[in-house]
């Protein structure tokens, strides 16, 4: 089959988010912006989760110490010690578990970019707004992850049952880009196929043709 289909360039689009709620502390890159993967996209204050921290840290050391001082107390507990000192090793436990917690929750004030890639939009996120992480995310467009979209006829999936060879040519770019056929897709409406692509001229949206010999 010697055929030819026009289609367009697509991409996987990521969404990073915080997954805290905050107020923004400072942004590091914006909308047009080409990230590697781990930049550090934007941070939120860590005042707030940096004294719950502090606070947790304090609850340990009391607790430990209260721990400590019965178990020297009592080092060989009998009957009813013996469920106290559970009750103060229980509460020793869920006081690590606390500061464990508050140390995680600290750790994430970093939005960082988890592919390379160019963000695609910013959501507006600026230092001093408050965001939530269901309201605000950095979409970023996965370079590594380019491929080229056509569009086929129900009578032609035959055709494409198997992995098959094509070219392709996007308009105005001389890169003459060969690759293989991906499995047929369907929306419900059309049948469609990805053809991974890569060369560093590629944009969203671009348009070609697809041939096959």
């Amino acid at each position: 089959m010697s055929k030819s289909f026009e289609g367009v360039v697509k991409a996987r689009i990521i969404e990073a988010r915080f997954a805290l709620s905050g107020k923004v502390a400072g942004v590091s890159k914006h909308t047009g912006d080409i990230v590697k993967k781990w930049d550090l996209l934007a941070s939120l204050d860590r005042k707030m989760l940096q004294m719950e921290l502090d606070k947790e840290l304090a609850d340990f050391e009391k607790v430990r110490a209260d721990f400590e001082s019965f178990a020297k107390k009592f080092p060989d507990p009998q009957d009813d010690n013996k469920f106290t000192k559970a009750e103060k090793q229980a509460s020793l436990n869920a006081s690590v578990k606390s500061v464990e917690l508050a140390k995680a929750k600290l750790d994430q004030v970093n939005l960082f970019s988890p592919v390379d890639g160019v963000i695609l939009d910013d959501s507006g996120i600026v230092p001093g707004l408050f965001i939530t992480p269901a309201g605000s995310s950095v979409k970023i467009v996965d370079t590594s992850s380019y491929y080229f979209e056509i569009e086929i006829k129900q009578k032609e999936i035959s055709l494409f049952e198997k992995t098959r060879e094509v070219t392709v040519k996007i308009d105005n770019l001389e890169t003459t880009l060969k690759s293989q056929t991906s499995p047929i897709l369907s929306d419900g409406k059309s049948f469609l196929i990805q053809i991974p692509i890569s060369a560093p001229s590629l944009l969203l949206g671009m348009v070609g043709e697809a041939k096959f010999s």
